[in-house]
């Protein structure tokens, strides 16, 4: 028998996926992350360790480049612009806070080391980022809505983009050549281009190609990597590292691919069960023992860990003067002291620079180590001294789109643009749920297909479900219980079913209800208010209106011009072309206007009810968005 060692590429392969598969969970056992065990065995198995995989094999650091920028979209995909948006103040004052002060100190430790300033630059950069490891034990302990949690999470959206800046700067400055001023002139014009690619051209583009394909996932999840890939390949044209325009595309994607939904489902699960593993696998390639016991090693890992930590510690003492205690400092520590994705990117980008030694990459390995050790302390010593605070739901974290046997297409597609445009400001996700009563024909295969290609033509990024019930009220209630949901767009066409059914629903809905009647494609949007209405369910309808009509809103009261040119009752006829008309509806004598035919002149009637349970429901919304 002729039998050989084993090489190749199915040979490495499966050492790596081994690794993958069984070092996180070995560490894991001693209460080590995860990470540390994917580096370890990727030392293991490297040029360094057992030597199973040589160092002149290129296949995995290859597959760990591609890892790499998928991190940074991944990064730039899953944060929470809602957050920003909500603490912008408060996070843009810490976020600048959390990246000056580690950023002074690396700066320094490396101007006191002897380093030339491009690596002293670098160094600093990537001590200030951090990465939201600890963000899961902070909301597992009930402190996901503290304002301190609320703005670690916005700020980490500044100190990322801060750090990859700075990494394009001095990319963009070691691989460029002429004059200084040519270097920055490059530099400048390559950011402007990569941004406004990115964040104005590549959404647009993604959003019609998602429309064209319609409910083909596979195609879906490969136009990702494409549009990454594409921003990456045009970052690198202009001298400036690939994961610039990775963690770009990620955050102009980021309203597109829902966190909630089947797409960012899939993003999520490749990326944590194949790529992101593969790249830090890959670094532990780089892992040498001899060189990490050095004493200069040690050392170093010392500063680097001095000025890290410290330079976070300051930073959350700091937050104090913005008005946050004691304990919600300590927080703001544990969230910003984890160093994991962004810092690995610039230490990757700094070797492969030349800008850093073995024994730089070695010190940074210990610091992520420390990182993830000393932040799960923090938030069990910090987190039991803060109350626990129920997270309000966001009015459009969950929109659930009931529709009922003999929809048309077009009153479909009306709901579900109205529910985007509500779920979007949130970054939440549209649900549409097809209602049936029990002894009625249930959907086909034909019906249901018909009905997804529809939903994902609408660019809705979820499954269409079937619900089975009593009757269409039980069904609709009992799916948006199930679900959560945040809102309900129940159809007020006329049907039999309309005056009970809609009744019922509004009245023991979990979550505000809002009837639709109409199938146009709205432009503007109207708030017709009724003083007589509960002034929960007024601030419901002023709410609706705002995002419907992108925050301009025009306001008709009960009688006037205005109140003429936005509704003719008189002679019957239906709202202006182009307009969707709000309104709040003091009771259900007269739950909207005469006109029947809203839908005819190309004009959308949407209809808050007022109920018990939507009216406790609206208080909150009215509260968190301060209408």
């Amino acid at each position: 028998m002729d039998l050989q060692l084993p090489t190749g590429p199915a040979w490495e392969f499966l050492l790596l996926f081994v690794v993958v598969v069984a070092a996180p969970r070995l560490v894991e056992r001693f209460g080590v992350p995860g990470i540390v065990g994917l580096l370890l065995g990727g030392f293991l198995i490297g040029p360094h360790g057992l030597d199973l995989i040589a160092a002149t094999q290129a296949t995995v650091p290859e597959l760990g480049q591609l890892g790499l920028l998928y991190l940074m979209f991944l990064a730039g995909l899953e944060l929470d612009l809602a957050q920003l948006r909500a603490y912008r103040r408060s996070a843009l004052a810490f976020g600048v806070l959390t990246f000056g002060a580690p950023m002074s100190l690396g700066v320094s430790a490396g101007l006191l080391l002897g380093w030339p300033l491009p690596a002293t630059l670098l160094l600093g950069s990537l001590l200030a980022s951090h990465t939201l490891v600890t963000y899961e034990l902070v909301r597992d302990r009930g402190l996901g809505a503290d304002p301190a949690v609320a703005t670690a999470v916005g700020a980490t959206v500044l100190t990322d983009t801060l750090a990859l800046v700075v990494l394009a700067a001095v990319s963009g400055a070691q691989q460029g050549s002429g004059s200084g001023f040519t270097i920055a002139l490059q530099l400048v014009v390559g950011m402007a281009v990569v941004v406004g690619a990115t964040l104005l051209a590549l959404p647009w583009a993604v959003r019609g190609v998602f429309r064209r394909l319609g409910s083909n996932q596979p195609t879906r999840y490969v136009l990702l990597i494409a549009a990454f890939l594409a921003a990456a390949v045009l970052a690198e044209t202009f001298g400036i590292e690939g994961i610039v325009g990775a963690f770009f595309a990620g955050l102009a994607l980021n309203r597109l691919v829902p966190n909630g939904g089947r797409l960012m489902a899939r993003v999520e699960f490749f990326g944590s069960a194949l790529f992101v593993p593969v790249f830090i696998v890959s670094i532990g390639f780089i892992l040498d023992p001899t060189v990490l016991v050095q004493p200069s090693t040690l050392t170093l890992a010392g500063v680097l860990i001095v000025a890290c930590l410290g330079g976070k510690a300051v930073a959350a003492w700091a937050a104090r003067l913005l008005g946050f205690s004691g304990p919600q400092s300590g927080v703001l520590f544990a969230l910003t002291t984890p160093q994991a994705a962004a810092t690995l990117a610039a230490t990757t980008v700094g070797l492969q620079l030349g800008l850093f030694q073995t024994a730089v990459v070695n010190a940074v390995l210990v610091l992520i180590l420390v990182s993830l050790i000393v932040s799960p302390l923090a938030v069990r010593l910090t987190a039991p001294r803060l109350p626990r605070a129920v997270a309000p739901t966001p009015l459009g974290a969950r929109v659930l789109v009931a529709l009922p046997a003999g929809i048309p297409p077009a009153h479909v597609r009306a709901l579900l643009r109205l529910a985007q445009r509500v779920a979007r400001v949130d970054g939440g996700t549209v649900e549409p749920v097809l209602v049936r009563r029990e002894g009625e024909p249930s959907p086909g295969d034909a019906e249901l297909a018909a009905m997804r290609e529809l939903v994902s033509g609408a660019g809705v990024d979820s499954d269409t479900a079937v619900v089975v019930d009593r009757s269409l009220a039980h069904g609709t209630v009992h799916a948006a219980a199930a679900r959560h949901s945040s809102l309900v767009v129940v159809p007020d066409v006329e049907q039999p079913w309309t005056g009970g059914w809609a009744e019922a629903v509004a009245a023991v809905a979990p979550a505000p209800v809002a009837f639709v009647r109409g199938s146009g494609r709205a432009r503007r949007a109207v708030l017709h208010d009724d003083e007589s209405a509960p002034a929960a369910t007024r601030a419901l309808a002023a709410e609706l209106a705002r995002r419907f009509g992108g925050g301009q809103v025009r306001i008709a009261g009960r009688s006037g011009a205005a109140a003429e040119d936005v509704e003719r009752d008189e002679d019957g006829s239906a709202p202006d072309p182009g307009a969707v008309v709000v309104r709040p509806v003091a009771d259900w004598e007269a739950p909207g206007p005469t006109a029947s035919t809203a839908g005819d002149s190309g004009a959308l009637l949407v209809t808050v009810p007022p109920t018990a349970a939507g009216s406790g429901a609206t208080q909150q919304t009215s509260r968190r968005h301060g209408t």
